[in-house]
């Protein structure tokens, strides 16, 4: 009985080391670093802001310029094979500065596998002098509701 006792004892312990060994300590991976979009006196006229860069900062706020007749490009992460995709057109504050003249999807290629992201390419023209806002969104359809944001604010010079 004595023996039978200190044999589960052993076997019970055993399975214990067993079992925490094969459990491995969860490693926290670094999230991925929101972009920096620089901002400078002169601002950007082309901003590309990879899909990753959502998942840690859902709204993105971008300053970009342009001169006068100019054009400002922005490109955005995006996979609409989750249901999700931007908006069709930018929310425009004062659609006297400047206009939207494209917005398309370019997919990830024929190499990559299915469900991979692709971008979503705005070209904005500046119209007059000024500063105004544009906004982006990322949602579904049937939601109506906003996962992403990019604001931009956008002088034309």
């Amino acid at each position: 009985m004595k023996r039978t006792r200190w044999c589960l004892g052993l076997l019970l312990a055993g399975i214990l080391l067993f079992v925490g060994s094969c459990m491995e300590e969860p490693t926290e991976e670094p999230l991925p670093t929101p972009p920096t979009v620089p901002v400078s006196s002169t601002g950007y006229s082309d901003v590309k802001i990879p899909i990753e860069a959502f998942q840690s900062q859902p709204h993105v706020d971008v300053v970009m310029s342009t001169v006068l007749g100019g054009e400002l490009t922005i490109t955005l992460g995006s996979n609409p094979t989750t249901g999700y995709q931007w908006s069709e057109d930018a929310e425009i504050s004062d659609e006297t500065i400047i206009r939207q003249v494209s917005h398309e999807f370019v997919g990830p290629g024929i190499d990559e596998p299915p469900g991979t992201s692709g971008e979503d390419v705005w070209i904005f023209k500046g119209l007059k002098r000024g500063t105004t806002t544009l906004l982006l969104e990322y949602s579904r359809s049937w939601t109506g509701a906003g996962l992403w944001a990019v604001t931009i604010t956008a002088t034309i010079r």
